[in-house]
């Protein structure tokens, strides 16, 4: 199978890419914005420009499998500025699906966001449960995900959609304001301060960036012929009070917490039901929360005592 990753270089991608890397069978192409990828290794990678549709043509004439992991923002990003939503993500994405769609591709897997697409829940929901985005991140997440069941209608090209919950894990770059577990453990090592938005009380699923890879490779094992949309969550849902107690007992630093004004951005509470993806998956076991943040800890530590 030939496979291509949009978004190789980021946090996601280069996981996915090692855990597809594992099947020699796949023939793996990565694709990102900068010039060169980031990873070693014999992989063939190309600078894409998703709105250049005859060069796409060509570097996705013989792919039957598309990973769409690209995001040009974040839920806080385009708060202020919706129409960056459309310019930067949605635009490009339909431009690129109109490209591939005519070409031999049989499916794409798009990472959609579990925290945004379903506004604030007081329950678990499921796949199937009303969706009340009130972000222009979320907005934007759930219009692609209804762009990708139109060109499934009217051109056959099926569909995986990944509705992915907070990750977190080593190699995650928090400088573009991603990743609550990676940024407050960074700020525990360099700062021994951590800001929390609002009382601490929101409500969130984390799940450890081993299990997303892993869950993600379920487009190259189901048939290609189908389309399917998961929850890509764990077992752990947590306010972030209660994580910030799990990490007092897993850092060896002592820190402050600093509470600030919330932000209009942040969903108050997201609650997922997960069961179709273990379903599609029998007997897979997530990483434990406390595992995850002690592996994620360790790594962080390690990284800045190479660092001095």
């Amino acid at each position: 199978m030939n496979i291509a990753i949009i978004g190789s270089n980021g946090f996601i991608g280069k996981h996915l890419t090692e855990t597809l890397k594992r099947n020699p069978s796949n023939n793996i192409f990565l694709f990102g914005t900068a010039n060169q990828s980031v990873l070693n290794g014999p992989l063939p990678y190309s600078k894409i420009d998703l709105s250049d549709s005859e060069k796409i043509s060509t570097q996705f004439a013989n792919i039957d499998l598309v990973y769409y992991l690209a995001s040009a923002s974040i839920p806080s990003s385009s708060w202020h500025q919706p129409v960056l939503e459309i310019e930067k993500n949605l635009l490009p994405f339909i431009k690129f699906l109109d490209c591939i769609s005519q070409l031999q591709v049989k499916k794409i897997s798009f990472v959609s966001s579990a925290g945004t697409i379903y506004g604030p829940t007081n329950e678990k929901v499921t796949e199937d449960s009303v969706k009340h985005p009130f972000s222009p991140y979320g907005i934007t997440k759930l219009t692609m995900e209804y762009f990708l069941d139109h060109f499934r209608i009217k051109t056959g090209m099926q569909y995986d959609i990944f509705r992915v919950s907070n990750v977190y894990g080593f190699g995650q770059d928090t400088s573009k304001g991603l990743g609550i577990i990676n940024t407050f453990l960074e700020k525990i090592l360099n700062e021994a301060t951590i800001q929390i938005f609002g009382n601490g009380e929101i409500t969130r699923n984390y799940i450890y960036i081993k299990d997303v890879a892993e869950l993600l490779n379920l487009s190259v094992l189901n048939d290609l012929n189908g389309s399917n949309v998961f929850n890509l969550s764990s077992d752990d849902t947590l306010k972030i009070n209660e994580l910030v107690s799990i990490m007092k007992n897993i850092v060896q630093e002592d820190f402050k917490v600093d509470y600030k004004e919330n932000r209009h951005s942040d969903n108050s509470a997201i609650m997922l039901d997960n069961a179709r993806i273990k379903a599609a998956l029998p007997g897979y076991q997530f990483t434990g929360i406390y595992e995850g943040i002690a592996e994620t800890y360790a790594h962080i530590k390690a990284q800045l005592h190479q660092k001095n």
